[in-house]
């Protein structure tokens, strides 16, 4: 499973659409960049429909329809998996990437009418292992048939089990050590502020290792 696949285009496509046109107080920026980490992770719109003017319909939508993309990178579609399973995954992700733990720091003058903003971040560690757990429910799952099924119903069954065991550990997600990410807030040539997608990936690694799936 890919973990970038899961995540950064839900969290890029959102944050695209999130701006801030004119000037911006330290005030503004901070709650700016809280409104793209909340409509991106928690799928809250209140602050995403006061930046970008649109409404949470609207929002809402470009929200599920990422998430539908979402499953496409994840190569679901590929698998041949039952309709009630992709339906799990595909509410196991929304129910994932709402666990993100981060608090947003006052942001900070940097020049240039941009500001600095620390975001103080605990990564999801609830996956460390799942691999082996997966991997051990399976053979003992194998080692009771008496027939050995077709590829698609080896992939159904592999990833039922695995669905499980995500499920279970979302459920009662575990967190290792905060760390710091900086991101900044700033206006492009327009005056239009925006936060670099390297940031936002820098942000999104942070609350989701890669080592921990």
């Amino acid at each position: 499973m890919k973990k970038r696949g899961l995540l950064a285009v839900l969290l890029i496509a959102v944050m695209t659409l999130l701006c801030g046109c004119g000037g911006m107080s330290a005030e503004d920026a901070q709650s700016y960049a809280k409104s793209i980490m909340d409509a991106s992770y928690k799928g809250e719109f209140d602050k995403y429909v006061e930046w970008t003017k649109s409404s949470k319909e609207e929002a809402q939508k470009l929200y599920e329809s990422n998430v539908d993309t979402t499953m496409q990178e994840a190569g679901f579609s590929q698998l041949g998996l039952s309709e009630e399973l992709n339906a799990n995954y595909r509410q196991l992700f929304l129910d994932m990437i709402k666990q993100a733990n981060y608090e947003v720091g006052e942001a900070k003058e940097a020049g240039d009418k941009a500001y600095t903003v620390d975001v103080t971040v605990k990564p999801f560690t609830a996956f460390e292992g799942l691999q082996d757990e997966v991997q051990a429910a399976v053979t003992a799952e194998m080692t009771e048939m008496t027939e050995i099924p077709d590829q698609n119903a080896i992939n159904q069954m592999v990833f039922q089990k695995m669905y499980e065991i995500m499920a279970a550990k979302v459920a009662s997600p575990t967190y290792g050590e905060p760390t710091t990410v900086t991101i900044t807030v700033k206006p492009d040539s327009d005056g239009v502020y925006f936060i670099d997608q390297t940031d936002m990936t820098a942000l999104d690694d942070a609350l989701f290792p890669s080592d921990a799936f």
